[in-house]
């Protein structure tokens, strides 16, 4: 999603570099014939700018719902809880689920 999205940042910047170019070749040429193509191809410029734009904002909105739902999913997964029940003996190593390493334990006498 992140490259389609540096993509169309790259393609709204040049979009926006041709409108811009094409803005000041039209305030320096007053011929009709050019004029009126160089108007049309500033409308086609416009409506591909605001495509590129619409569809950036949904990328955007999609990444984000996306992002929201992994975060949602893992802190679903974490809020699962195990009961565990040990024996009437209160020594030894008891354990339940354990997430990570055991260490710092010595197994002796009491």
């Amino acid at each position: 999603m992140s490259d389609q999205l540096s993509n169309s940042d790259r393609q709204l910047v040049v979009l926006e570099n041709k409108l811009e170019e094409l803005n000041l070749s039209s305030d320096n040429d007053d011929t009709a014939g050019s004029s009126e193509g160089k108007t049309e191809a500033l409308r086609q410029l416009e409506e591909e700018l605001k495509g590129v734009k619409a569809s950036q904002k949904l990328m955007n909105e999609l990444l984000s719902k996306s992002q929201e739902e992994v975060v949602t999913k893992a802190a679903g997964n974490q809020s699962d809880s195990i009961t565990v029940t040990f024996g009437a003996q209160n020594s030894g190593f008891q354990a339940g689920n354990i997430n990570g390493g055991v260490s710092g334990i010595d197994f002796g006498g009491k």
